[in-house]
């Protein structure tokens, strides 16, 4: 019996197999795999951002800081379907669910004051209501430049938040990955 050489040794990387797709581990086909269930989970995110944001509306606050934890939470929930793996399709996903969160929570905020002077909805423009939930960041520019501008930046910080959340590992609060500042969310 000889004993074997190690001079010379071949090793072979094991393939990981992801058990839900079938697809090797962090693969785009893997990673494809499961953005629609990222899709559903975001979405979900975002009706519960919207509601959040409606609420926080109805007190007077300000409410356009709310977006920067929408943004967190639609991310968060992506990230949580796809395990941390991110691509380009999720981050634009978050951004566009977080947007679209903002805007729906503007008019859930607009249909309650509505609601509180009065008014019938029939009276209420369906383009004003439209235009007003999708474009009220810019439009408050024109009314209040201050305060606009920081609705808009403060709207910039919630979208950065998803869209760098949505990258994926190393993930939110881990050693090397996001922090959350005062300033939004830093690498």
């Amino acid at each position: 019996m000889s004993i074997p050489e190690f001079e010379r040794a071949e090793y072979n990387q094991a393939t990981i197999v992801d058990g839900e797709t079938g697809y090797i581990a962090g693969s785009p086909r893997a990673n494809m795999a499961v953005i629609p269930l990222a899709l559903v989970y975001g979405a979900i995110a975002a009706v519960i951002g919207a509601v959040g944001y409606a609420l926080v509306g109805m007190t007077g606050f300000m409410v356009s800081i709310v977006t920067i934890g929408i943004g967190y939470l639609v991310a968060k929930a992506m990230m949580t379907a796809t395990r941390s793996v991110g691509s380009r399709q999720c981050q634009v996903a978050a951004v566009a669910l977080t947007y679209l969160s903002a805007s729906g929570g503007r008019l859930l905020d607009l249909l309650y004051q509505v609601h509180k002077q009065g008014y019938a909805l029939t009276q209420v423009s369906p383009v004003f209501m439209l235009t007003y939930t999708l474009f009220g960041p810019f439009l408050r520019l024109g009314r209040d430049p201050l305060w606009g501008l920081m609705g808009l930046l403060i709207l910039f910080y919630g979208l950065r938040t998803a869209w760098q959340m949505a990258a994926g590992a190393p993930g939110f609060g881990q050693p090397g990955g996001p922090r959350m500042t005062v300033m939004g969310l830093r690498r």
